[in-house]
């Protein structure tokens, strides 16, 4: 019984902590400055910074993309997941996804993104492009360097601000030359 007691009194302290450590890094501190704020918070800004076929054989490449997201508003927020599809002159040739959506309470963060305020996160992937009968033309201008590539997808994040973290799924769609 005494082992008990003792247990539930270092689980209360422990969520004592979490809870003081929560409040303390989201910013719930009272702000003395009369002048009017902003709540809104605007949404995460992603751009395409670079793609670079790598051919493996004469019907084999990998595709090695890189996004660029920033984070402009004050708070953390997290970036959970970009899904997306490369166009290659107007074809498709790849589709991924960086990352994963936090489902419910309890989920691993191996595969989140957290930026700070005011800061950015560069996120890589690699996928494979194969060479077929359809997409000749389109295999040679990519191996050739010459091609003009639309990136489409999805990303989704969360903002957190003052123990509240409200989820955004936000479609983009990038050119690069």
């Amino acid at each position: 019984m005494r082992l008990k007691v003792i247990y539930a009194a270092g689980g209360g302290i422990v969520a004592f902590a979490i809870v003081v450590f929560v409040i303390n890094s989201t910013g719930t501190h009272t702000n003395n400055n009369a002048g009017p704020t902003n709540t809104t918070a605007s949404p995460l800004l992603i751009s395409l910074k670079e793609i670079v076929p790598n051919q493996i054989n004469n019907h084999s490449a990998t595709i090695h993309v890189s996004f660029n997201a920033t984070n402009p508003n004050k708070g953390t927020a997290i970036l959970e997941a970009i899904e997306y599809d490369i166009l290659a002159d107007g074809k498709r040739i790849v589709s991924g996804t960086i990352g994963s959506r936090l489902e419910g309470f309890v989920a691993s963060s191996a595969g989140i993104y957290p930026i700070v305020g005011d800061g950015s996160v560069i996120l890589k992937d690699s996928q494979l492009f194969q060479k077929t009968n359809s997409t000749a033309n389109t295999w040679n201008r990519v191996v050739e360097g010459k091609a003009v590539y639309v990136v489409t997808g999805t990303m989704s994040y969360r903002e957190i601000s003052s123990l509240q973290a409200s989820s955004t799924d936000r479609n983009f769609r990038l050119v690069l030359h």
